[in-house]
């Protein structure tokens, strides 16, 4: 990694971390709804993810697709394009409902609801709602960076993988409480025409997928993401469980959405560049890292420094601004990076071995490796957060 690379990579966390902490402050501001609807914040870590994991990896075959010259950098009816983003709204969709039915059940199964049938319907049609919502603007936000930042010159490697994922976590955690609101206004007439018409739109979305390149992507992506979802409700099950502790000092979620998407992004980072490497043969898949792998490792452990401490510093002035229940600053910070780097030892090992294990397979790294990155670490440094905040007894 050089410097432009750390200058780019750079550059790009720490928007995420501004942004994300816009979504932790919504999280923080609701956690009186989590009380009201404990199911909501199940839904919420799988379907953050969810939006950074697809779009993330259409970001990342857009730049590949860019780097070997398979798309001209322009914006255009570009068949290919079009079939990346028909496949990539169906796995949108199907996922959404995978989701709302998936946090009905583990609501049940936890106690946090009563009633799993109509929670298991409000949760699918929000999941479904906010998704279809969030596709008209995480679509174009996609292509226009992909395609901007090559033509500007810069690497859509950098930029990609952390910005698409703090796009979707800007815009998700509102929609989601938008949807709520609608469904739970709703009629239940209209839940049932609501249920009708995503299954049809699914059916329209696969069939304008249709394509050797389309089917490709859709087949290598669901078992990824059913991975993912079962990844992500960790997440969301270690939350649930120390909610009552976290609705009490309410500030300590607002560096949430912050941490784990930083997480997110410097894993997608590695991956869309060890993705690029073993496309252009600039990276042997041996079980052994090369020393450029290596150099890439201590260049974003480097980084990490800087990005978690500023979550820490950060979140901790929002939740003083805002009267936000907190710990002291020190505090804050020492969790966050120790949480941190705790978790960038395991990003390591999986942005090199996913992409290499699944260029080795035949597969496109891009479709498995942000994906899982994404998701892993959702839960991964949900659980380093806790163990970080457990050894310096905030909880």
């Amino acid at each position: 990694m050089n410097f432009r690379d750390v200058k780019e990579s750079l550059v790009a966390l720490i928007l995420c971390t501004f942004g994300d902490l816009i979504t932790g402050v919504v999280m923080g501001h609701s956690s009186a709804k989590f009380g009201l609807i404990p199911a909501l914040i199940l839904l919420i870590p799988p379907s953050i993810g969810l939006r950074g994991n697809i779009y993330a990896s259409l970001g990342s075959r857009l730049g590949s697709y860019l780097h070997t010259g398979r798309i001209a950098p322009r914006l255009e009816a570009n068949p290919l394009v079009l079939k990346n983003i028909s496949s990539s709204t169906f796995l949108l969709l199907v996922f959404s409902v995978v989701n709302g039915a998936f946090a009905a059940v583990v609501a049940y199964i936890m106690g946090l609801s009563l009633n799993v049938e109509n929670v298991c319907i409000d949760l699918i049609l929000i999941s479904a709602i906010s998704a279809f919502l969030s596709a008209a603007l995480m679509i174009p936000a996609t292509l226009m960076l992909a395609i901007g930042s090559f033509r500007w010159g810069w690497n859509p490697d950098n930029l990609t993988a952390p910005l698409i994922t703090l796009f979707g976590d800007l815009i998700t955690l509102p929609l989601i409480f938008v949807a709520a609101d609608a469904v739970i206004s709703m009629e239940t007439t209209y839940k049932a025409y609501g249920i009708v018409l995503i299954l049809v739109t699914s059916l329209l979305l696969l069939f304008a997928s249709r394509s050797e390149m389309g089917l490709r992507i859709v087949r290598e992506s669901m078992p990824i993401l059913a991975v993912c979802t079962f990844l992500q409700f960790g997440a969301g099950a270690i939350l649930g469980g120390e909610l009552d502790k976290f609705i009490a000092i309410a500030g300590l979620l607002t560096v949430v959405p912050a941490f784990l998407e930083d997480g997110g992004a410097m894993g997608g980072i590695l991956a869309a560049r060890f993705s690029t490497m073993l496309h252009l043969g600039l990276l042997e898949p041996s079980i052994k890292p090369q020393k450029d792998v290596l150099l890439n490792f201590g260049a974003m452990h480097v980084i990490a420094l800087v990005i978690f401490s500023l979550v820490g510093v950060i979140g901790y002035a929002v939740n003083v601004m805002l009267s936000l229940p907190t710990i002291p600053l020190i505090e804050m910070v020492l969790v966050t990076l120790l949480a941190g780097q705790l978790l960038m030892l395991m990003i390591d090992a999986m942005s090199y071995y996913f992409s290499i294990i699944s260029f080795k397979k035949g597969l496109d790294p891009d479709n498995v490796g942000i994906p899982l990155i994404t998701s892993f670490m959702d839960v991964l440094g949900t659980a380093c957060y806790v163990v970080a905040l457990k050894v310096f007894q905030v909880v």
